[in-house]
């Protein structure tokens, strides 16, 4: 009977000492299937209000310049957040964005403005092509977004039906993140130090919530980024990646 029991004993501990492997192997299965923010990472989603917190995020990628962007942000142990198209030949970069930890969000499929904000049906329907997209590349399905131009874009038809898409989207279970500082790396600056001082010139009207603006399309943004950081960690502020339970900036329309 002593014998058993401490036997009985002994498969108790075994089993206790591989149960947190089993669960966490099970787990990986599970977020792999459906893909949630908040488990693959947990901390730093709810920055306080006295937390100096910045999102960098990047638009109109994947291209050939994403992955210099991830390795200088891994060099700097930074993570960042990617709002991807579909229509470009570096689709297969969209896996490095989400191997490396960084969120991807849905942007949109082609960017054609005309054809996207032609009405609300055809709007959900690129965004449901983009989503696939990403889905088939990466195993997630993204719940956070932004708005070709932003939620204040005019061009294309946005302004008709601007305000019922900012509603149904949300309806429809995403989070829409507009931004409030801008590196205007896309449309007027053409140099390094250009694009950083427009950084600097928005951060100090922004307070301590941060959403950058950057597109992983030009060259200059590769060029800038490491300032761009050392910037921010000269100020203090915590880099994180946006979900949907992240602070929203969002325009006026």
């Amino acid at each position: 009977m002593k014998k058993l029991i401490i036997l009985s004993t002994f498969m108790s501990l075994v089993a206790f000492l591989l149960a947190p492997q089993l669960v966490t192997a099970e787990s990986n299965n599970s977020e792999r299937q459906m893909y949630s923010y908040t488990t693959v990472y947990p901390d730093g989603y709810e920055p306080s209000e006295n937390t100096k917190t910045v999102y960098l995020t990047f638009d109109d990628g994947p291209t050939k310049y994403t992955p210099e962007i991830i390795e200088i942000l891994a060099k700097y142990e930074v993570l960042a957040t990617f709002f991807v198209v579909g229509n470009t030949e570096y689709t297969h970069y969209m896996r490095d964005i989400v191997e490396n930890g960084h969120a991807i969000g849905l942007h949109s499929y082609n960017h054609k403005f005309k054809e996207i904000y032609s009405s609300t049906d055809a709007f959900f329907k690129d965004l449901q092509k983009i989503d696939d997209i990403v889905f088939e590349q990466t195993g997630v399905r993204s719940k956070i977004t932004r708005f070709p131009g932003g939620s204040s874009v005019t061009k294309g038809g946005a302004k008709a039906i601007m305000k019922q898409l900012s509603e149904e989207i949300v309806e429809k279970g995403y989070q829409f993140f507009d931004w409030n500082c801008d590196s205007r790396d896309k449309m007027g600056v053409k140099t390094a130090s250009g694009a950083l001082e427009k950084i600097k010139a928005a951060t100090e009207q922004s307070g301590n919530i941060v959403i950058v603006l950057m597109h992983d399309t030009e060259k200059i943004t590769v060029e800038y980024l490491p300032s761009v950081i050392e910037y921010y960690q000269e100020l203090g502020y915590e880099f994180s990646v946006l979900s949907p339970s992240s602070p929203c900036i969002r325009h006026s329309w």
